[in-house]
């Protein structure tokens, strides 16, 4: 089978400790203190068989997340700019759904060959305290296709049948293959916003304003699901045109470039309470990560009650003025993840239903031979989501 292969050196830095399970398994818990010389190709790989608790799938849509773009980025001494969970060589891909071709022996779940699935990135482990908790996304010992085991950027990929829920639903509302297959590999996006917006933030009442910073795949999924859950005015702050033009197309109402809000000297805090009348903000979404931009603004428009959810990934420290939250009775939820909760189940009945229809970020199809070009698209921090299959013409 063809898949995306990507390899790389283990080179700890000077004065980087490892830890036991570094150490012992070889993947590293920050990539960018451990791995140089990382190249991707598209190459023959055998085709992976599954053990007795995993199925075989045959990869319908891929989805090329940031991260899949920013660990082949390079820093001056060669190691990849990825700070997180990984190991190498490996199949990338972590967003993908796939038509079921063979079912381990072990599998209970009711799966079948032909039956289409998403799969779930977290792989967490059952057993561990956070895990016992309940917390999945907090998982100690996880797991995740295209960072730490072959992912979806093949032809091919086993997966624990545990972790893949049924898109049947979704072929049965549009009636076709490819379009349940493209929105499969958008859920783990979506679900990343979702357990943000919902598991962690307790989403809002209806009719309570909503901004969300930063109009990327995470940022357009959270405009998307607060746009059918009754956002009375839905704000995004993005600072590219390309991607202003997407929040629109995923319903917000109000878009604005920060930069040249600032430029003209308007003070962005002052805009939203205009906007709201006084009344303020009821749930920011930061799906920016420039939290020394953002946090400021979000202090001077905290509604009563306010809630700020910090889903985007963020560098370096955050200057955070807490008298408002504390004023306001407000707060701040972090998020990582999209497992658990049932978050899976309710993004594919959104999608099922035509509540949400997430193809509307899509900016562009590629082919898995094409996945380079996909890959410069996703690092241009212009593009929505751009989307990889076998089924796709070649460029």
């Amino acid at each position: 089978m063809r898949g995306f292969y990507v390899t790389a050196d283990w080179e700890p830095k000077e004065g980087y400790i490892l830890s036991e399970r570094e150490t012992s398994t070889k993947r590293s818990r920050r990539g960018n203190s451990i791995w140089r010389n990382i190249q991707g190709v598209v190459t023959d790989r055998p085709i992976p068989v599954p053990a007795e608790d995993e199925v075989l799938l045959k990869v319908g849509a891929a989805g090329i997340c940031g991260t899949d773009a920013h660990l082949l980025q390079k820093d001056e001494d060669g190691y990849t700019k990825y700070d997180g969970h990984s190991k190498y060589p490996i199949i990338t891909g972590h967003e993908f759904s796939g038509e079921i071709i063979e079912v381990g022996k072990a599998v209970k779940q009711r799966l079948k060959a032909g039956d289409l699935v998403s799969v779930e990135s977290m792989n967490w482990c059952g057993e561990c305290d956070a895990c016992r908790m309940g917390m999945f996304n907090q998982c100690q010992n996880l797991e995740e296709p295209g960072l730490t085991f072959d992912g979806g950027f093949a032809e091919y990929a086993v997966v624990k049948a545990k972790y893949c829920y049924l898109l049947n639903d979704i072929v049965n509302f549009y009636g076709d293959k490819m379009t349940a297959f493209e929105l499969g590999a958008m859920i783990e996006p979506t679900g990343v916003a979702y357990n943000g917006l919902f598991v962690r933030g307790g989403g809002i009442r209806p009719g309570g304003h909503v901004v969300v910073f930063g109009a990327g795949p995470i940022g357009l999924s959270a405009i998307s699901l607060m746009k059918t859950s009754g956002a009375a005015k839905l704000i995004c702050f993005e600072t590219t045109e390309e991607r202003r033009q997407l929040a629109k197309g995923c319903g917000a109402d109000y878009i604005f470039d920060p930069i040249a809000l600032s430029k003209e000297g308007i003070n962005q805090s002052e805009l939203l309470m205009d906007l709201t009348e006084g009344r303020g903000i009821s749930l920011f979404a930061e799906c920016s990560g420039a939290t020394n931009a953002t946090y400021p603004v979000m202090a001077g428009a905290l509604a009563i009650g306010g809630k700020t959810v910090q889903i985007g990934h963020s560098i370096g420290k955050t200057s955070i003025d807490l008298y408002p939250y504390m004023f306001h009775a407000g707060c701040i939820s972090g998020s990582n993840g999209q497992s658990g909760q049932g978050i899976y189940s309710d993004v594919i009945a959104l999608m099922a239903s035509g509540r949400i229809d997430m193809r509307k970020m899509v900016t562009d199809r590629v082919h898995l031979e094409d996945i380079e070009i996909g890959l410069a698209q996703a690092a241009n921090r212009t593009s929505g989501k751009v989307l990889v299959s076998m089924d796709y013409p070649r460029k």
